[in-house]
């Protein structure tokens, strides 16, 4: 019964809860910007609340990281503060000045995800303190039953308890004699299963008893749950999914491969990319160009294919830091190459003759951040060497990324670096979110700044 008191009651204090923390933000919002409260903040705040109750947000779930809420909040406020932008300037005539809507934003999404983090640290501790607790039953004396087993007890906020292990067999090993062996299930009363929420169990147990533990699962109402033997592989997620009647387990996808994640990642890029052409790029190319022109013969670009997105080929542009020779696709440049002009090196030492690839971005060929695109001959050498190399591959390229926020930029001396490289890059793909970007973007622009306050000092 407190379960299921939990579960009626529970929604309806969180929406209370978060009702309570719009209004108050909205009010903290009028006091900063002396406004006053009209029609128009009872509208945005009836559409946050619709968009909340549709998507569901009161269920945060068992073991739910913060790094998760932070991420799930700011893309929440992303998209609802864009809507408010395009109805103020299309329909409401910028009724609020851009300090009105920025302030808000901030205010917002500050005591949101305060709100929400802070439900999160209470519901851990509820269920740390036997709160919302499922009762688990695990079935299996073998690694998978062992390593869950503990995993419950390392971490009793996730709401899980287990006393033991229950098996199909009497007599184990001697490495196994510690486990708390609870009986061998079908020498046990049914009455047995009335003591649980959910059972889990081993994949490596036999087919026999696989469907004898699903029949008892359905017979007394009961979830199941397999663990699947996935320990040789490095994996971080894996889901099931279904071809007709033919279920599969996708052991290797990642959080790109999702449509949501792909589209609020492009969005991104568009958006971040034009503010870039019309406040840096627009003053950069007229001045950088005038200033390579001088310097050197030859144009203003230097237009190279590189290779990108699952292999495709796309021509990248940056600004020419070179004197024309007939070696760029062959030899490797580093900061000390004699074919560098004045100019070059100072854009090539602070990085801003990378600048011309957000067009690149605008064209769809590249992403702000992502693995750094290669020459194609950097490429070939590198791909049959060293494992994993062709996974940067699976998704855009970037201007910057996780390896060049970790020092592994320029010049590749060796096969050491370029495994770095494509460690960070991997990683990257794995551990994708908006909040990541955005850390990266803000570590290369402190780089950018430093290297400029040294370049000037010589």
């Amino acid at each position: 019964m407190r379960r299921s008191r939990f579960q009626s009651y529970f929604p309806v204090l969180y929406y209370l809860g978060e009702l309570l923390i719009i209004f108050f933000s909205t009010e903290i919002m009028l006091l900063l910007t002396n406004t006053g409260w009209s029609y128009l903040n009872t509208l945005f705040i009836s559409f946050w609340f619709l968009v909340s109750l549709l998507s569901r947000s009161h269920v945060l779930g068992r073991g739910i990281e913060n790094r998760k809420i932070i991420k799930t909040t700011f893309e929440s406020l992303f998209f609802f503060s864009g809507f408010v932008c395009i109805l103020n300037v299309l329909f409401f005539n910028l009724q609020f000045n851009i300090f009105t809507i920025i302030t808000a934003i901030g205010v917002f999404y500050f005591s949101m995800l305060t709100y929400r983090l802070f439900v999160n640290f209470v519901l851990g501790r509820y269920r740390a303190f036997g709160g919302n607790i499922l009762r688990c039953m695990i079935v299996g004396v073998n690694s998978h039953g062992l390593d869950l087993y503990n995993e419950i007890l390392k971490h009793p906020q996730l709401g899980y308890r287990v006393q033991g292990i229950f098996g199909f067999k009497t007599k184990f090993s001697k490495e196994k004699i510690d486990i708390p062996f609870l009986g061998k299930l079908i020498d046990l009363s049914d009455d047995i299963y009335n003591n649980f929420d959910t059972i889990f169990f081993s994949d490596k147990l036999s087919s026999k008893a696989q469907s004898f533990l699903l029949s008892k699962a359905d017979e007394f109402n009961l979830k199941a749950n397999v663990i699947p033997d996935l320990v040789a592989h490095d994996v971080k997620n894996f889901f099931i999914s279904k071809i007709e009647s033919v279920p599969y387990i996708n052991i290797n996808k990642l959080p790109l491969d999702n449509l949501y994640n792909q589209f609020i990642k492009r969005t991104f890029d568009i958006i971040f990319s034009s503010l870039i052409l019309i406040f840096f790029l627009s003053w950069m190319i007229p001045i950088f160009g005038l200033l390579i022109k001088i310097s050197s013969k030859g144009p203003v670009f230097f237009i190279q294919r590189r290779e990108g997105f699952k292999g495709t080929f796309f021509k990248c542009f940056k600004f020419r830091t070179m004197n024309l020779n007939q070696e760029s696709d062959s030899k490797w440049a580093d900061d000390n190459d004699n074919r560098l002009t004045k100019i070059g090196r100072i854009l090539r030492l602070t990085a801003l003759d990378e600048m011309p690839q957000f067009i690149n971005v605008l064209l769809g060929d590249m992403s702000v951040v992502g693995p750094r695109p290669h020459p194609i001959n950097l490429n070939k050498e590198y791909e049959s060497k060293i494992i994993l190399f062709n996974k940067r591959h699976r998704f855009k390229p970037g201007i910057t990324g996780l390896a060049q926020s970790k020092g592994f930029s320029g010049f590749i001396s060796g096969l050491n670096d370029m495994r770095g490289r494509v460690k960070m890059d991997v990683f990257y793909f794995k551990n994708w979110s908006i909040i990541l970007d955005l850390k990266i973007i803000i570590i290369t622009v402190f780089k950018m700044v430093s290297n400029l306050n040294f370049n000037s000092k010589i």
